[in-house]
């Protein structure tokens, strides 16, 4: 059913609301009525419950009901964590932020002394918002972002990543113009941050993901091998103190002659690593997505109900 664009307005405004109320809070006490939050949502209104509980049951047969329950608490805990860390990210000092996430500078120095920019593939997982902020007191990110179906909402979050200092650029199917700004990032020898694990449909390609065929968004790989660009895979781990281990690691550019195919590689190693992280720590994953919406059958493109 579509939306009116009052139905829209409303929720921009309740979410102004919101982020006003939030911020009046220290962020600690936020963070503790946020997981109160996050249990009321998974047990009163279950948005995108059945969604969780099946992806986590698909991925994780192994495991018993009672132990897939557990995790999607947790994928609740964890969304409401990044969200108000969004809220609060313009108040927090640019020092605080930089010491919430540990990862490997040299590798990145190393990477960029080669002149030719650099993709770094990385994923809705973690805290990833307040990751890319931590990232990008260091070193100049443009992020590739998904347009939100609220075009106030889409406003309202662009506004707020520009002004921690990203430059946004939206995702529009075959806009020359975001190609070309694109190019001009890692032409400057900056970075390129996308995340690449949501259902690409039929335009992606598809590969395996914890066991089924998942369409993976061919366009990391795609600027990366036209650009000529090292890539990086990272993804960063909460951990308990509120610190974020992010875990990096370069992915080896392929040249088999065929474009396609070095895209089809470079996505594999992706989903592969992004599926080993997830194991690791599942829920902090953000779940909700639905990852295998599209598959391929008999050469065809089916929708998955």
């Amino acid at each position: 059913m579509k939306r009116t664009g009052l139905q829209n307005y409303a929720e921009y405004c309740v979410l102004k609301i919101l982020i006003f109320a939030v911020r009046l809070l220290r962020r600690t006490l936020a963070q503790f009525l946020g997981r109160a939050a996050a249990l009321t949502l998974y047990y009163f209104i279950p948005i995108r419950k059945k969604d969780v509980l099946k992806n986590i049951a698909l991925s994780f047969p192994e495991k018993s009901k009672k132990e897939v329950g557990f995790i999607a608490k947790n994928v609740y805990k964890t969304f409401t964590r990044v969200l108000i860390d969004m809220f609060f990210i313009l108040k927090m000092p640019d020092a605080e932020i930089e010491k919430l996430l540990i990862y490997d500078e040299d590798m990145i120095k190393r990477v960029l002394d080669k002149g030719r920019g650099l993709v770094l593939m990385s994923a809705h997982f973690g805290n990833w918002e307040l990751s890319a902020l931590a990232f990008a007191q260091k070193y100049p990110v443009a992020l590739f972002v998904s347009r939100q179906s609220n075009n106030f909402v889409n406003t309202m979050i662009n506004n707020l990543r520009m002004k921690e200092g990203f430059n946004v650029i939206s995702f529009q199917r075959d806009d020359k113009m975001s190609f070309r700004n694109i190019v001009k990032v890692l032409r400057k020898n900056q970075v390129f941050a996308i995340l690449g694990d949501q259902d690409a449909g039929e335009h992606g390609v598809f590969l395996p993901f914890f066991g089924r065929l998942a369409s993976t968004p061919k366009g990391p790989a795609f600027f990366a091998v036209r650009a000529g660009s090292p890539i990086i895979t990272a993804f960063g781990v909460c951990q308990k103190d509120g610190s974020m281990k992010m875990k990096i690691e370069e992915l080896p550019m392929p040249d088999t002659g065929d474009k396609e195919k070095d895209i089809e590689i470079i996505n594999s190693i992706y989903n592969k690593r992004l599926e080993e992280v997830i194991r690791q720590n599942p829920e902090q994953w953000f779940w909700f997505h639905r990852r295998w919406n599209t598959r391929q059958k008999n050469g065809l493109h089916n929708k998955k109900v």
